[in-house]
C-alpha cells in the first residue's frame, strides 16, 4: 500500500559500500588502506588531542623521546610520535577513550601513565612530565591525575560521562533531560518525561533559539540541517559512550554551531566481548495522580523499553587475530513501546433519533417571535422546506412551509446522505448517555490512545589498520511510529478515520585518519542521512469506515487525484461533534544529506595549525498540506434558497452551501548546498599562555525547487495595484470571492528561476567570514588555574520549512475553487468552470534576505578545588542579528476598520481593505529579528573519583530578543520593536545539582550480606529554576486584521501577588481592557510564572553472579516528593467592554493556574552486564 514512497535503492548505497569493504578485507592490509580512503570522503572532528612536555630532573626539556598512546580497552598502540627541541609533544586526531601513554628516552627510565579518559574535542595537557634518569629498561608505572582544568584552550564546554548517561535517572530516558543539568540551558516543556521524533528544538541554551542546536554524531552532523530542529536518528542511550557539549566554541574549526554543539560518541568494541540487556518499565499504577485530578485515579501510561548490546574483537585473517586484535565491533538494538491517553474523555453524537429524520429533538420551549413582536406560530427549532423559507432582515427565519413534527422524509433525501449517515454510524452508540440539557445528542465516553513506537539499531567498527591509520565505520538506523485514531496533526471527532506517522532516519559514517608525517594528520569522514516521515490511514482500519465508494458516495469529484486514500468527503452537521477536517493522508516528506569533511593538523614547534574544508549536499522533498476530499459547508445561509435553515436537515437532503477542494497534491523536490573552510593557529606563546585565532568562511546556499514543479514566490516590488485583482462586494453568496477575469489573481508572484528571480527567492551571500579568537592562560603554570576568554563570528542557515515548504502551496500552483448553492447529488467537474477563487493566505520572505549571525563571547576562571574537582565561573554573552521573523504584509494600520463608515464602505468584507488585493495574510519572512544575552555561570565538578561524582551548576543571566522562534509573527507588523522584551525562554537564576554515590562496601566477609548489604547506589538530579516572563494579553479590536492586543495596565495596585495562589497567581485587577483600535500598554514579559523546584531520585542494586555477570535493579522516581508545581497561567484578559477591568463575576479564570508539571512518576529497570 505504502511502497510508492520508499526509494530503496537510495537507501542501501552507503550500505553497500560497507558490504564492499568488508569483503575487501580479506586482502591485503595496504589494499585495504587505499578501499578506505577511496571510500570515505572529505565533518567535523569528534576526535582529541593529548600533549605536554618533558623534562629531565633538571628541567631541561627532552628532546626526540619516544610517546606512544595505547587504547586500553582494545589494547592497541594507536599513535607514536617524538617530542620536539623543547620537550613538548602533541598526540592529535585520537578517539575518545581510556588512553595509556608510555614515555621512553635513551639514558631515562621509561614513564607509563594509565587510565587517562580522553574526551570529544578534548584538549589535554598533561603539563611537565619528569623522566628519572636510568635504564629504559626500567619503567615506572603511575595512575594519571586526569586534568580537570583545560589550560590550552578557549573554548567552553562540558562534558556527559558515560557513568553519568547510564546512571543518572532519566525520565523516559532522553538524553534531553541530562541537557537540562548545565548552565545556560533552559526548557519550557510541562512535562520531562516527552514521546517524540527526535526533536532538538526543546531547549534553549544561552539565550538562543531552539534552531541554533546542533548535534553531531561520530564527528558527523546530524542535525536535519534546513529543518533545524531535529535529528536524522537519536541513538539509544546504551549505545552511547559520552557527549559533549560546546556552548561558546571560539576554534574556527567548528561551524554552524551559534547555538550549542552536541558532540555525540557510540561505544566501540574492545579486547573483550562486554555486553548489556536491559529493560524499563512505566505504569500509572505507580504514579501519584496529577494535583487538580478529583477522580482519584491516574491516566493510564505504559512505557517499556528493552533492548542489549554486545561488543568486542573480530578475528579476520590477516586482519585482525584473537591475540593481536585490530578489527573491533559494536551492535547496539533497542525497542520502545509506549501509550498514553489522548485528548478528551467524551464525545456528543447524534441522537440515533436524529439519524433517523426525526428532528423534533430540535425543538426548544416557546414560539419564533418576529423582528416586530408578532407571534409566527412556529416553534423555535422548526425547519422548513427547501425554497420557502421567510426571513425578516438581518437573514433570521421567521416562516415558511414547515416539516410537520420536524421530520424530514427519507423520501427528499439525497442519494448519497446514506454515505454521510454512515459515517455518523461509525461512531461507537454502545453505551451512551443522554447530553445533560442537550436532548439532540448523547454521550460517548471516548478516549483517544496515542501509540509510540521506535526501534533503533547502531553497528560500529573500528579498525586500527596502523598506528598511523585509524578507521571507523557507523551505522544507526532509528525507525519511529506513532498512532492516533483521532488523526495526525489535525483530528476527527472519533476513530472513523485513524492515521499514524512513520518516521525512519538512517545514518552512516565513515571515518579515516592518517598520520602522514610525524608532525601532520587528517581526517576524512563521510556521512550520509536519510529520513522519511509519511502520514496515511493506518493499514488496519476499517476501509467501510472511511472508504468513499465503500461508504456508498457516488458523486464524482472535482479533483480525484487528491484524494490519495478514497477518504470521505469533509462535511460538517450542526448536531454534536460532527465536523471532520483531519489531515491529509498521503502526506509525504523525505531527507537526505550528503557531507564530506577533511580536517589537516599541522604540528610546528609552539603553533598548531588546522586547515579544513567542509561540503553538504541536501536533497529534499515534501508537500504543502492540502484538502484531499470534497469539502462541503451543509450550514444555513440567508442567501441559499436550498437551505431549511438547519444545517442537519440541509445535509439529509444534500443541499449544500458551499463545496471546494484542492486542485491536487504537490510534491515538490528541493535542494541546497553549503561550503565552508577554515584556517586556525593555536599558538602556544609560552608554558602558560595559548592563542587561538582563525577564520572560518561558509556559504550557506538557500534552498530551491528543481524538476517538474517549481515554487512560486510573491514579491512586494512586483504587485501592480492597478491590475489587482477585485474582491466581490456584492451582496450574495460569493462576498468575500474574486470576481472572475477581472485584474491578476496571482499578481506579485513569480516562479522560481524567472524573470531575474534569486534562486531559493533570497539573495545568495559568499562573503560570510566568521572570525575567531582566544586565549588560554595558567597564571601560575602548575595546569590548576586556567584564565579564558575569546569570541567569534557565527552564521545558520536560513530555516527552509518556513519559507520553501510551505511556499509551494502559493498560487497559481495550487488553488481550491469553491461551488455556492447546490445539490450533492447534483456535483460534476463541469461546476469547477463556474468555482470562484477566494483570496488566500500566502508565505513570501525578503529577496534581499541575510544570513543569520551570532556574535559570541565570553571570560571565565577555572580552578582545581582539591582532588578530582574543579570549580569555573564564566561570563557569557552574545548578540543576534539578522534572526528570521514573520510579519504579515497585508494588515492594516492601527484602527483602520474602525473608522466610520470604512466596512460599510466593502459591505463588511475586510479583505477588501487589504493592500495586496486576492490575499489575506502574507506572512512574510524578514531577517531583522534580534536577541541579546548576557549570564554569570558557574559550574562545580567532581570527576573520576570512584564513589561520589556531581555537578552543581549555577546559573544568573537576561535573555531578550524579538520573538522566539524562526517562524513566530509580529502581532502589529508596523512596530517591530514593541516585541522586544524578555524572551519566553529566559529564566533570572538556574540552580542544577546532578550526582552519583556509590554507598561503601559494608559485609566484607560473609557471602550472603555482601549480596544485600554490598552494591547499592544512589543517584539524583534536583533542578531549581525561576519562572519564565509572562505577558498579558487581552480581547480587543485593534482594527487591524492582525493579532490581537495586550492588556492595559490600569495602576490598580502591584502586578502580582504578595502570596501567589492557585486561584490568584497574580493582580488581576491591575490590568483592563484597552481601548478599540489600540494595543494595550503593557510590555513583553512583566512578571514570572511558577518556578520549577524538583528532585529526581534513583536507586541502583548491583549483585555480582559468577565473575563476569552483574545484574543491576533500577528503582528510579521523578519529582520524588511529589511536590505540587504549577506550570501554566491563564493571562488572557476577556472582559465585555473596552477600558474596564475585570470584576469577581466577569474575571473568569483569568489569573488562575491552569496546568501542572508531572507528580511524582516511577520508571523500573533491570540491567544484565556481562
Amino acid at each position: 500500500m505504502f511502497k510508492e514512497y520508499i526509494n530503496e535503492e537510495a537507501v542501501d548505497k552507503p550500505l553497500d559500500k560497507l558490504k564492499i569493504a568488508m569483503i575487501k578485507l580479506s586482502t591485503m592490509k595496504a589494499k585495504f588502506t587505499a578501499l578506505l580512503i577511496v571510500a570515505s570522503a572529505l565533518t567535523f572532528a569528534q576526535t582529541g588531542t593529548i600533549q605536554g612536555t618533558l623534562i629531565d630532573p633538571s628541567g631541561a626539556a627532552i628532546k626526540g623521546a619516544k610517546i606512544g598512546a595505547t587504547d586500553q580497552r582494545k589494547s592497541v598502540m594507536v599513535r607514536e610520535v617524538l617530542s620536539g627541541d623543547d620537550g613538548a609533544f602533541q598526540i592529535s586526531n585520537i578517539q575518545p577513550g581510556l588512553y595509556t601513554l608510555k614515555i621512553q628516552s635513551s639514558g631515562f627510565k621509561s614513564l607509563t601513565q594509565t587510565d587517562l579518559q580522553l574526551d570529544q574535542n578534548q584538549i589535554m595537557n598533561l603539563g611537565n612530565l619528569a623522566l628519572q634518569i636510568g635504564s629504559t629498561t626500567d619503567s615506572i608505572t603511575v595512575e594519571a591525575e586526569v586534568p580537570v582544568v583545560e589550560t590550552t584552550t578557549a573554548n567552553k564546554s562540558f562534558t556527559i560521562t558515560g557513568k553519568q548517561i547510564t546512571d543518572l535517572s532519566l525520565n523516559g530516558r532522553d538524553f534531553q533531560s541530562l541537557m537540562r543539568t548545565l548552565p545556560g540551558v533552559v526548557s519550557n516543556d510541562r512535562t520531562d518525561f516527552r514521546l517524540a521524533f527526535n526533536n532538538t528544538d526543546a531547549f534553549n541554551v544561552n539565550g538562543l533559539r531552539g534552531s541554533a542546536n546542533n548535534v553531531f554524531l561520530d564527528g558527523a552532523i546530524n542535525t536535519d540541517v534546513g529543518a533545524n530542529d531535529g535529528q536524522y536518528t537519536q541513538v539509544s542511550l546504551d549505545a552511547v559512550g559520552e557527549f559533549k557539549v560546546q556552548t561558546s566554541t571560539f576554534n574556527a574549526e567548528f561551524g554552524r554551531n551559534p547555538g550549542i554543539m552536541i558532540s555525540v560518541n557510540t561505544k566501540s568494541g574492545g579486547k573483550d566481548y562486554h555486553g548489556t540487556l536491559y529493560e524499563f518499565l512505566r505504569n500509572n499504577a505507580l504514579d501519584a495522580r496529577q494535583p487538580f485530578d478529583r477522580s482519584g485515579t491516574t491516566q493510564k501510561l505504559r512505557f517499556n523499553q528493552f533492548g542489549g548490546n554486545i561488543g568486542g574483537p573480530l578475528t579476520i585473517p590477516k586482519i585482525s587475530s584473537r591475540k593481536d586484535p585490530k578489527l573491533f565491533f559494536f551492535f547496539n538494538y533497542e525497542k520502545t513501546l509506549a501509550t498514553r491517553p489522548s485528548g478528551g474523555t467524551f464525545v456528543d453524537l447524534p441522537h440515533p433519533d436524529i439519524l433517523t429524520g426525526d428532528l423534533s429533538r430540535l425543538y426548544r420551549a416557546g414560539n419564533i417571535i418576529t423582528a416586530g413582536g408578532v407571534d409566527t406560530g412556529y416553534r423555535i427549532g422548526q425547519v422548513f422546506q427547501p425554497n420557502s423559507a421567510i426571513r425578516e432582515a438581518g437573514g433570521r427565519i421567521i416562516g415558511g412551509n414547515p416539516y410537520p413534527g420536524n421530520i424530514v422524509p427519507s423520501s427528499q433525501w439525497a442519494q448519497n446522505t446514506g454515505g454521510f449517515l454512515k459515517v455518523l454510524q461509525g461512531a461507537n452508540y454502545a453505551g451512551t448517555i443522554p447530553t445533560p440539557n442537550v436532548p439532540e445528542t448523547v454521550r460517548s465516553f471516548f478516549q483517544d490512545t496515542y501509540r509510540f513506537n521506535k526501534e533503533g539499531k547502531v553497528l560500529r567498527l573500528d579498525y586500527t589498520i596502523s598506528d598511523k591509520a585509524n578507521f571507523f565505520f557507523r551505522w544507526a538506523d532509528d525507525a519511529n511510529h506513532e498512532e492516533q485514531g483521532l488523526g495526525i496533526f489535525a483530528s476527527t471527532p472519533y476513530p472513523v478515520f485513524p492515521q499514524f506517522r512513520r518516521k525512519p532516519g538512517s545514518s552512516w559514517s565513515y571515518n579515516l585518519i592518517n598520520v602522514i608525517s610525524p608532525t601532520t594528520t587528517n581526517e576524512f569522514i563521510f556521512s550520509y542521512n536519510r529520513l522519511t516521515q509519511l502520514v496515511d490511514v493506518q493499514p488496519s482500519a476499517n476501509k467501510a469506515l472511511y472508504d468513499r465508494k465503500d461508504l456508498g458516495f457516488t458523486f464524482p469529484e472535482f479533483f480525484p487525484e487528491a484524494n490519495l486514500r478514497s477518504r470521505f468527503p469533509r462535511f460538517n452537521c450542526g448536531v454534536g461533534s460532527c465536523n471532520y477536517p483531519g489531515f491529509a493522508a498521503g502526506w509525504l516528506s523525505e531527507a537526505k544529506q550528503f557531507t564530506w569533511t577533511d580536517n589537516m593538523t599541522r604540528n610546528m614547534g609552539k603553533h598548531t595549525l588546522k586547515f579544513g574544508a567542509f561540503f553538504n549536499m541536501n536533497l529534499n522533498g515534501q508537500q504543502p498540506s492540502w484538502i484531499d476530499a470534497m469539502n462541503f459547508n451543509f450550514g444555513d445561509s440567508a442567501d441559499n434558497p436550498l437551505s431549511t435553515g438547519n444545517t442537519f436537515a440541509n445535509m439529509l437532503l444534500g443541499n449544500y452551501t458551499s463545496v471546494n477542494q484542492a486542485n491536487g497534491r504537490f510534491f515538490g523536490t528541493f535542494r541546497f548546498f553549503g561550503v565552508e573552510g577554515y584556517a586556525q593557529d593555536s599558538w602556544r606563546v609560552n608554558r602558560k599562555l595559548t592563542l587561538e585565532y582563525g577564520l572560518r568562511w561558509a556559504y550557506l546556499g538557500p534552498t530551491y525547487t528543481y524538476g517538474k514543479l517549481l515554487q512560486n514566490y510573491f514579491d512586494p516590488r512586483r504587485y501592480d495595484p492597478a491590475n489587482a485583482a477585485r474582491v466581490d462586494l456584492n451582496p450574495g453568496l460569493t462576498l468575500g470571492t474574486l470576481v472572475p477575469n477581472v485584474g491578476n489573481p496571482f499578481n506579485g508572484m513569480v516562479e522560481e528561476g524567472q524573470a531575474n528571480w534569486p534562486k531559493g527567492g533570497v539573495k545568495n551571500r559568499w562573503n560570510n567570514f566568521g572570525p575567531r579568537i582566544g586565549f588560554a592562560y595558567d597564571p601560575f603554570g602548575d595546569g590548576k588555574t586556567a584564565i579564558r576568554g575569546g569570541g567569534g563570528m557565527f552564521y545558520e542557515r536560513i530555516r527552509q520549512n518556513a519559507n520553501n515548504f510551505d511556499g509551494l502551496g502559493n498560487p497559481p500552483l495550487t488553488f481550491q475553487p469553491t461551488v455556492f448553492a447546490g445539490n450533492v447529488d447534483r456535483i460534476s467537474t463541469s461546476l469547477i468552470a463556474g468555482g470562484r477563487r477566494a483570496p488566500v493566505g500566502i508565505v513570501a520572505m525578503d529577496s534581499e534576505g541575510q544570513i543569520p549571525t551570532i556574535y559570541s563571547w565570553s571570560f571565565g576562571v577555572q580552578r582545581q578545588l582539591g582532588v578530582k574537582t574543579s570549580l569555573d565561573i564564566s561570563y557569557i554573552g552574545n548578540r543576534g542579528r539578522h534572526l528570521q521573523y514573520r510579519r504579515d504584509l497585508n494588515q492594516l494600520p492601527l484602527g483602520t476598520t474602525l473608522q466610520p463608515g470604512v466596512l460599510a464602505r466593502v459591505n463588511g468584507v475586510a479583505n477588501a481593505l487589504r493592500p495586496y488585493q486576492g490575499y489575506t495574510g502574507v506572512a512574510y519572512t524578514e531577517f531583522g529579528s534580534t536577541s541579546n544575552y548576557n549570564g554569570l555561570q558557574a559550574r562545580i565538578s567532581r570527576r573520576f573519583a570512584k564513589s561520589f561524582t556531581g555537578n552543581f551548576n549555577y546559573t544568573w543571566s537576561k535573555a531578550q530578543g524579538v520573538n522566539e522562534g524562526d517562524t513566530n509573527s509580529l502581532a502589529y507588523t508596523f512596530d517591530r520593536q514593541r516585541e522586544y522584551g524578555l524572551l519566553n525562554f529566559d529564566r533570572k537564576q538556574i540552580v542544577t545539582l546532578d550526582f552519583i554515590y556509590e554507598l561503601p562496601q559494608f559485609a566484607k566477609q560473609n557471602a550472603f550480606a555482601k549480596g544485600v548489604l554490598n552494591g547499592w547506589q544512589v543517584n539524583g538530579i534536583a533542578r531549581f529554576w525561576g519562572g519564565t516572563p509572562l505577558t498579558v494579553f487581552s480581547n480587543g479590536n485593534p482594527g487591524t486584521l492582525g493579532g490581537g492586543p495586550r492588556a492595559n495596565y490600569n495602576g490598580s495596585g502591584p502586578v502580582t501577588n504578595d502570596k501567589a495562589s492557585e486561584l490568584d497567581y497574580f493582580n488581576v485587577f491591575a490590568f483592563s481592557r484597552p481601548l478599540e483600535g489600540s494595543l494595550g500598554n503593557t510590555g513583553e514579559g512583566i512578571f514570572r510564572g511558577p518556578n520549577i523546584n524538583q528532585w529526581d531520585i534513583s536507586m541502583l542494586k548491583t549483585t555480582t553472579f559468577f565473575e563476569r555477570v552483574r545484574v543491576q535493579f533500577r528503582f528510579e522516581t521523578f519529582n520524588t516528593l511529589n511536590h505540587t508545581q504549577w506550570a501554566g497561567v491563564n493571562t488572557g484578559l476577556n472582559v465585555p467592554n473596552p477600558n474596564t477591568a475585570p470584576t469577581a463575576a466577569t474575571r473568569g479564570t483569568f489569573g488562575q493556574v491552569n496546568s501542572t508539571r508531572d507528580p511524582r512518576t516511577i520508571q523500573m529497570g533491570l540491567k544484565v552486564l556481562f
